[in-house]
């Protein structure tokens, strides 16, 4: 098997009461089979209280507060699990958030997602070009599937090739034979829109956007080059698998152009990526949609 990461992902590390927007509410907590049986033999107070906020119907999971926090968020934003019982003692889902691993034949990429505000700081102000690093070999396989390899010449591309950012983007589109991909900020503002969205701060910004004469964005800076690099090393390969090249790449295109749009308009604040990848990467159904509506302009 070989192991990829990108560049920043040793550096990542929670911030926990220091993150002003908490992964500990809001959602349902899913507890793997293995931390379950763990939980079961954990003994005294702090084992009852785990048993008490399992929930016994349907698959297991921390049965939340009222304001949909986990029942182990302390008021000061630490979690009691880990005062008690150490970091070993979470389940998978809260040990890993927000990290994410594809999975291939022979093959683990592994990454930060940017529904974290510290991993959209570490990523965007990461000081170098968004760089691949194959941190454990332990196979002689050297071949990988043909959507990977494209993947990766892309990268290549935008990362070492001559010429401005978008004229690199342009060669990439032309190599998975795409058309010239034009934002058109209103647009897609409004298709956003039509998305299903959870935070009403989205909404306010996708309404700023379309009601705001953005004009042409500019892909220029090392922090546009890493956030394109960023979409096509998470996100290209799996919807070239099922989408093929051209609307796989016009996707990763399409969210820098629209994060970078919102950006001019939200200043240095990068809430924006945040919420971003909250409201599109975790959602299956919208990035379908996307990519529906990509295809259909395509034609």
């Amino acid at each position: 098997m070989r192991y990829f990461e990108p560049d920043f992902y040793r550096d990542f590390k929670c911030i926990a009461d220091k993150c002003r927007h908490s992964c500990c509410k809001g959602w349902e907590i899913d507890i793997d089979e293995e931390s379950l049986k763990r939980f079961s033999k954990v003994e005294g107070e702090m084992g009852k209280l785990l048993r008490d906020n399992i929930s016994k119907e349907g698959d297991p999971c921390f049965i939340l507060t009222e304001d949909e926090r986990c029942p182990f968020l302390l008021d000061n934003g630490l979690c009691k699990m880990i005062i008690e019982l150490g970091e070993d003692s979470l389940c998978n889902i809260c040990r890993e958030h927000p990290r994410f691993y594809n999975c291939y034949e022979d093959r683990e990429e592994r990454g930060v997602g940017l529904c974290c505000e510290e991993a959209v700081r570490l990523m965007l102000n990461f000081p170098e070009k968004f760089n691949i690093i194959e941190y454990n070999n332990e196979s002689e396989q050297e071949y990988d599937e043909d959507e990977i390899i494209l993947r990766d010449y892309i990268l290549d591309l935008i990362s070492k090739g001559e010429g401005s950012l978008t004229s690199r983007l342009l060669s990439c589109l032309k190599l998975c034979r795409a058309k010239t991909f034009e934002f058109d900020s209103k647009f897609w503002a409004d298709f956003y829109l039509s998305l299903e969205r959870m935070d009403e701060e989205w909404t306010d910004m996708l309404l700023r956007l379309k009601n705001k004469n953005a004009g042409e964005i500019e892909f220029s800076g090392l922090r546009a080059e890493r956030l394109v690099s960023y979409f096509i090393y998470r996100h290209f390969t799996n919807l070239c698998f099922d989408y093929g090249a051209a609307p796989a790449l016009i996707f990763c295109i399409l969210s820098a152009a629209l994060i970078l749009a919102i950006g001019d308009i939200n200043g240095e604040n990068l809430e924006h990526v945040r919420l971003y990848s909250s409201e599109i990467e975790y959602s299956d159904e919208n990035i379908g949609l996307i990519i529906d509506k990509i295809i259909e302009r395509q034609k």
